[in-house]
């Protein structure tokens, strides 16, 4: 993970203020940020893809008494390698609106971003530079910091909630095994068909096996969506048609079943 400022400077256009870890941002990545920065408008979060990365941007514009209409145009992106859900993507976008309310906190942060034109300005002004872009830097890499400490967490609950889905579909077919096993002994006992068609513990193992099966759908459910798995016509989700795969193995169950009453009976 990357965090880099971008800044529009009015002699160069658009150009990397400031990345932590410090890191030399190859050209072609240099040239997409300009691309997406100077289509920008409005103050916004967004993301954008290029090769294997993905790109979290936060477009803003500071108050600056240098600047051209008074305004410093900025860009801050985070650049990730890995996919992230949409839980940690809304986590960015807010550790990037808590990193421009401390940047416009500051009124005269805005001198910082004129580091490059230092020899252009007198004594005070190059002291004011100096310290904001100081500032600036720090707390690039506090969002940095911040960032990587809130992912991870974000990150570790997530793995925390697919290993208890996983537990509990587990702990779900161990009861289905037992059900299953609990019907096979009453059938076996049972001393005719009659017998088999009222004994209320083969009627129950029934009942617990539909309530098991239905309670695994849901738990499947949750846990596609919180992986975020998407199949070729979107986001995995209960449309009419898994729900009819989901009745349609219920019923093959229950013929099973059926079939092996008749094979008692015969």
């Amino acid at each position: 993970m990357i965090v880099i400022l971008s800044y529009f400077h009015t002699r160069i256009g658009t150009d990397i203020f400031y990345t932590f870890p410090k890191t030399q941002v190859d050209s072609e990545i240099s040239d997409r940020l300009y691309d997406v920065m100077t289509q920008q408008n409005e103050e916004e979060f967004f993301t954008h893809t290029f090769r294997n990365l993905k790109l979290l941007n936060y477009y803003f514009q500071i108050r600056s008494d240098w600047a051209r209409g008074n305004r410093e145009m900025l860009m801050l992106s985070i650049m990730i390698t890995q996919q992230i859900s949409p839980e940690i993507e809304e986590t960015i976008s807010t550790l990037c609106k808590r990193f421009v309310e401390r940047i416009r906190s500051n009124e005269d942060i805005f001198t910082g971003f004129h580091i490059k034109d230092l020899n252009n300005y007198d004594e005070d002004d190059k002291e004011r530079i100096i310290k904001s872009e100081l500032l600036i830097r720090e707390l690039v890499k506090d969002l940095y910091w911040e960032t990587l400490e809130e992912t991870r967490k974000k990150s570790e609950e997530e793995k925390i909630t697919v290993l208890l889905n996983d537990r509990y579909i587990f702990e779900s077919l161990e009861k289905m095994s037992r059900e299953l096993k609990n019907i096979s002994k009453e059938i076996e006992t049972s001393s005719n068909d009659e017998s088999i068609k009222a004994n209320s513990n083969i009627k129950n193992s029934i009942s617990n096996l539909n309530k098991i099966i239905d309670d695994l759908y849901g738990g499947y459910i949750e846990k596609m969506t919180v992986l975020d798995i998407e199949d070729v016509n979107g986001l995995f989700s209960a449309d009419e048609d898994v729900d009819a795969d989901i009745q349609k193995s219920k019923k093959e169950l229950m013929q099973l079943l059926e079939g092996e009453v008749k094979r008692k009976e015969e």
